[in-house]
């Protein structure tokens, strides 16, 4: 006899399922150019130039910082561009509706 386990098909959310398989076909359907042009979209909206992703990098480059935290910068652009690409997805699920 088999230890595996079986879920029944009560337990089984195949919504979450097929809501998955969309998100992941919308994915395929993004191009890079089309992020880029929402976080650009996402960065001019921010009124305040020292919430923009590159400030601490161009204070340290005009010597006007010490360092740049370089695992803070890779998180606050990797944040970005997730919530760029989620947006994109968005877009594309709004289309297939």
């Amino acid at each position: 006899m088999s230890s595996r386990y079986i879920p029944e098909p009560s337990q089984i959310d195949y919504h979450a399922e097929i809501q998955a398989q969309r998100v992941a076909r919308a994915r395929k359907r993004i191009f890079p150019a089309e992020v880029l042009e929402q976080i650009d979209a996402m960065i001019a909206a921010e009124p305040d130039p020292r919430k923009h992703p590159l400030y601490h990098l161009v204070e340290f480059l005009l010597d006007r910082e010490i360092a740049v935290h370089g695992g803070e910068f890779f998180d606050t652009c990797k944040a970005l561009c997730l919530d760029a690409i989620d947006r994109c997805v968005d877009d594309v699920l709004s289309q297939e509706d």
